[in-house]
């Protein structure tokens, strides 16, 4: 059956669901840029804030695993919301999860203007900030647009050439070390709650991206398989992979001088002095590749609840519209995406740094998907599921929604304390969203 003209077309196998997940996590991203930050702030409990976050984020997966039978199409798990706990709340958790990823995506943006900045210098082809993010934003907009198919193999193909790289990197800390190394960066001994709770938000932000194989899912062959196996996957491999990173690329950072371990790219320095001359370049390199596919999975994610708020009449109805060649939310892409380049644009313009803007919007990202976790726990414990035994139910869901509780609280007290603006700003677009959903037309 050919599908309607404003229906996504359903083409995707669990590869490409597995990609969307995975890629929008962006595993060299964690070890580029989150654990350096976590660990200026945790110290040798990094590991143990990873740790935590990886269970806290492996019980909301096992959550959203329980709606395998109620695909969530465009909405993503917002759909599981709408399900649970009605139309009106499923949409602004759709609301919700368009501020988190257009939020990310602006992180990840500011993060790869950065790194082709870096990269363009080294050959010798200096670019303005704000050029060099223009140029990684309209890479990804020129790939989000087209098939489907060649944005999500693209996100895996560059997402395994990254991690490649950092593994590298951790093998040059392991034979450096030797049995020399005394690995004081795992030694619990003498940490603290708040530096585990300090490293808690950055190591919640790495998992970011993982719920967005289920946006995928009106698109998917085989969606009541594939996005289960996909969600799991994504959170046990991202999570293997940052409790090693953790532990031994925290205790590279050790050995690099302050000024150097708190700067803006202190892989890349650790890279160079660990490694051959060149090595440095590598990382950038792996980060560049993993920050493209993290932008793109943002982007796809962003575009699919853009399309659902205007299937649901939450957003202008033209949104609808698609690429008449790749079938794409081509209207959906462009009023998502541009008006998210001018803010990008006009930060840098006014001498915000990328990891300025990445702690920003990365801290706001992370308000918008506790929320929807957290709502899509109490659908789960409200709401009978097909196929699922209700003490499962409520025992994986009451878990997944204290642990959601516990994380937020801990992160919007951390929040009043010294970044209230950002608080405010998150609940009054938050606001807004609950207007438009109020308003939307029948």
């Amino acid at each position: 059956m050919d599908p309607q003209p404003n229906e996504l077309g359903r083409s995707l196998g669990p590869v490409a669901i597995g990609a969307q997940a995975v890629g929008t996590v962006g595993l060299t991203l964690t070890a580029v840029i989150n654990i350096p930050a976590a660990a200026a702030v945790a110290g040798r409990a990094t590991w143990i804030a990873y740790a935590i976050a990886l269970v806290a984020i492996a019980l909301v997966s096992e959550t959203l695993v329980l709606f395998r039978h109620q695909p969530a199409g465009a909405a993503g798990i917002a759909g599981y919301v709408e399900h649970g706990l009605g139309p009106r709340i499923g949409q602004l958790a759709c609301w919700a999860l368009l501020l988190g990823y257009g939020a990310t995506l602006l992180a990840c943006l500011a993060f790869l203007g950065f790194y082709i900045e870096a990269l363009l210098r080294t050959l010798g082809l200096p670019l303005l900030p704000e050029l060099s993010f223009l140029v990684g934003a309209v890479a990804c907009w020129g790939m989000a647009r087209r098939d489907v198919h060649v944005s999500t193999n693209t996100m895996l193909i560059t997402e395994t050439i990254s991690a490649l790289i950092v593994l590298g990197l951790c093998a040059l800390v392991l034979r450096h070390g030797g049995t020399a190394a005394d690995l004081t960066a795992i030694n619990p001994l003498g940490d603290t709650a708040t530096q585990v709770r300090s490293g808690l938000m950055i190591a919640v932000l790495s998992f970011i991206g993982f719920e967005s194989a289920a946006n995928l899912g009106g698109e998917a062959l085989d969606p009541e398989r594939a996005v289960p196996r996909a969600l799991r996957t994504a959170v046990l491999v991202a999570g293997g992979l940052f409790l090693v990173w953790a532990m031994v690329l925290t205790e590279g950072l050790s050995w690099l001088p302050p000024a150097a371990r708190l700067g803006l790219d202190p892989i890349s320095t650790l890279a160079d002095q660990l490694g051959r001359p060149g090595a440095g370049a590598w990382i950038r390199i792996g980060a560049f590749l993993c920050l493209f596919g993290s932008g793109l999975g943002c982007l796809t994610a962003l575009t699919r609840v853009t399309y659902h708020l205007a299937e649901a009449r939450v957003l202008p109805a033209a949104l609808q519209v698609l690429h008449p060649r790749w079938r794409t939310p081509a209207a959906a892409l462009n009023a998502s995406l541009w008006p998210l380049v001018a803010l990008g644009v006009a930060l840098l313009h006014q001498r915000f740094s990328a990891s300025r803007i990445y702690d920003l919007l990365g801290g706001f990202g992370v308000l918008a998907f506790l929320l929807v976790y957290g709502l899509v726990a109490l659908a789960a414990l409200g709401h009978p599921l097909p196929g699922v035994g209700t003490e499962r139910r409520r025992g994986v869901a009451g878990a997944a929604l204290a642990a959601v509780v516990a994380v937020g609280a801990g992160y919007i007290s951390s929040l009043w304390s010294g970044q209230a603006a950002l608080l405010l700003s998150f609940t009054a677009l938050l606001g807004l969203g609950g207007v438009l959903v109020l308003r939307r037309r029948p």
